[in-house]
């Protein structure tokens, strides 16, 4: 189902974890969701824009497993947002091993 940028907020928001655009405050406690803009799309017709989509690439940043971005991904699911596979990516933050889990999601803010 496309959503526009408002709702996928308002949905990453109903899993319960922590939300934060492009960056956690250094007081954020694991799990936590960080979102940031990728890119942007437009659909055209008669030379006008008829739809804006950007790319949001969302990460579940979390010290714990994959089992950390189900509630993500459940209250993904029960909206019907269409997201890319998660992928895994392991960095070293302050001394210890976290783990992002990345996918990315398409909106349609219309014309």
């Amino acid at each position: 189902m496309p959503i526009n940028f408002q709702q996928l907020r308002s949905i990453m928001k109903e899993s319960g974890i922590p939300v934060y655009r492009d960056a956690a405050p250094t007081t954020a406690t694991y799990p936590y969701i960080e979102y940031e803009f990728v890119n942007e799309q437009h659909r055209r017709a008669s030379n006008k824009v008829i739809a804006d989509m950007p790319l949001y690439q969302i990460a579940v940043v979390t010290n714990g497993t994959e089992e950390d971005i189900k509630p993500l991904k459940d209250v993904f699911n029960k909206y019907g947002v269409e997201y890319s596979q998660f992928e895994a990516i392991p960095y070293d933050e302050n001394d210890s091993t976290v783990t992002q889990f990345i996918t990315m999601v398409r909106c349609n803010n219309g014309g």
